[in-house]
């Protein structure tokens, strides 16, 4: 042990200026401003500079004098017990803490992956339930309508259980939505037809014309369009949850298409439960035209489906208007008999949708409302009637659209049907790619850097 004590940087100045000599640890670390620094320190930048550069490595250096001079105390201790604390071994020690924190939060990051499903089970059974799908779509077509009712039914069901205990707020009112609205009508329609073909219970058959009317438009107009757009609805074969979305919105469009243009097949392998003898009477548009007002076209494809949309629009609506908008409200108007805020329990589509920013886009398009204003709209899940208004005019302009540009080309001929349906599955497909290209590259490390940001800021300053 030296009998001079440790130098620091911050000491150079009176070193220059007395009489004495440096002590054996400490060497000038630039000549230029004079500045003294451990040779165990300057050791590390010798070594580190060959491999990642000098610059770097003189600041790794510098960080752990840093550390140094910060625990002197604990030098001095270890020092006395015959322990040589020296700036190596101090680095080496921040650095394993860094690590050691990283570490727990990649893992605490897998765990929850794992929980959401994230393992080889369910991979491979996605996986083959797709080609189960493929297989049936093109070699038998005519039971392809039962693998949906089949397989819709459980995925429901999970999905319920998953929407009611999700967090922060429960998603069980998603169920209202448009797409939700559709499945239900379709899957309780289904079981109708079935229940004709175990008793004598049957719909008359002007109802399931008019059913399959109101069909063909929804699944071939709204559901197709929402398919191409939603950017949830993806192929990820391990998720439950957006397996869920993905069936509910895709498997629609794939099962239209077999009635459109496998409808005898369907009709001879089930003929109790489908009879389609009226698909060469069936007309897109009333005869009045393309263009009608909702509710005067009945007996065609748009004149059933459109009504349809807006069997679910006007209660869908009334009940937002009404309670929807108040549900997620962080400070909600609904008040409890102490006369505090009811909690926020539970959240619907509308809040979700405009909470991931198209809060801003409205406000700014619309009404030249501030982005500070919308953010802080978007964190208390306090949103006005007039962007709600706005998202639902939109919504319908959107829906009826739908029908004119994606239905009718796709009813009047079945290529075009079947390129449509083939365009969905790529998208869908290259969102899962995206999807799992982010998991295996860049979700640990935006992961680090949101976990880490404090020693990020402070290493910015450093610079």
């Amino acid at each position: 042990m030296s009998e001079f004590p440790d130098f620091t940087d911050s000491m150079h100045m009176r070193a220059g200026m007395m009489d004495i000599p440096l002590p054996d640890n400490m060497a000038p670390s630039d000549y230029h401003e004079g500045l003294l620094r451990s040779k165990e320190s300057m050791d590390i930048v010798d070594r580190f500079s060959s491999v990642i550069g000098a610059e770097l490595a003189d600041k790794l250096a510098s960080t752990a004098v840093g550390v140094q001079d910060n625990n002197r105390d604990d030098v001095a201790r270890n020092d006395r017990s015959g322990l040589s604390r020296t700036p190596s071994i101090v680095f080496r020690q921040r650095e394993a803490d860094v690590l050691r924190r990283v570490l727990e939060e990649v893992d605490k990051t897998a765990v929850k992956r794992m929980r959401e499903g994230f393992n080889e089970r369910n991979f491979t059974i996605g996986v083959l339930n797709s080609f189960l799908l493929a297989y049936i779509f093109g070699a038998f077509p005519q039971h392809f309508w039962l693998v949906y009712f089949v397989e819709t039914i459980p995925l429901i069901v999970t999905k319920f259980h998953n929407m009611w205990h999700a967090k922060p707020l429960r998603e069980v009112f998603y169920y209202l939505d448009l797409c939700w609205f559709l499945n239900f009508t379709g899957i309780l329609c289904l079981f109708s037809f079935l229940l004709h073909y175990f008793t004598d219970i049957a719909l008359p058959d002007y109802i399931r014309k008019d059913i399959f009317l109101a069909a063909v438009g929804a699944s071939c107009g709204p559901l197709t369009g929402a398919t191409a757009l939603l950017p949830f609805v993806a192929f990820l074969f391990h998720d439950i949850k957006t397996t869920t979305g993905l069936c509910i919105h895709i498997l629609p469009p794939f099962l239209m298409y077999t009635i459109l243009w496998h409808g005898n097949e369907i009709h001879e392998a089930w003929p109790n439960v489908f009879e389609l003898d009226y698909l060469d009477d069936v007309k897109f548009f009333p005869d009045s035209g393309p263009f009608f007002f909702p509710g005067t076209g009945l007996g065609t494809i748009a004149g059933n489906s459109i009504p349809l949309y807006f069997m679910w629009f006007v209660p869908y609506v009334i009940w937002m208007v009404t309670i929807g908008m108040d549900l997620p409200r962080t400070k909600r108007h609904k008040k409890l008999q102490d006369g505090t805020s009811a909690p926020a329990r539970f959240d619907t589509v509308f809040h979700s949708t405009v909470r991931g920013g198209l809060c801003i886009l409205i406000g700014a398009m619309f009404w030249g409302r501030p982005k500070c204003v919308s953010l802080e709209q978007m964190k208390a899940n306090d949103f006005e009637m007039r962007d709600f208004l706005v998202y639902m005019v939109a919504h319908a302009i959107a829906s009826v659209l739908s029908v004119y540009c994606l239905a009718w080309p796709c009813y009047n001929n079945e290529t075009v049907h079947l390129l449509v349906l083939g365009g969905l599955t790529c998208i869908c497909v290259y969102r899962g790619a995206k999807r799992y290209t982010y998991y295996a590259t860049h979700m640990y490390g935006a992961l680090i850097r949101k976990n880490f940001k404090d020693i990020m800021i402070e290493d910015a300053k450093q610079k």
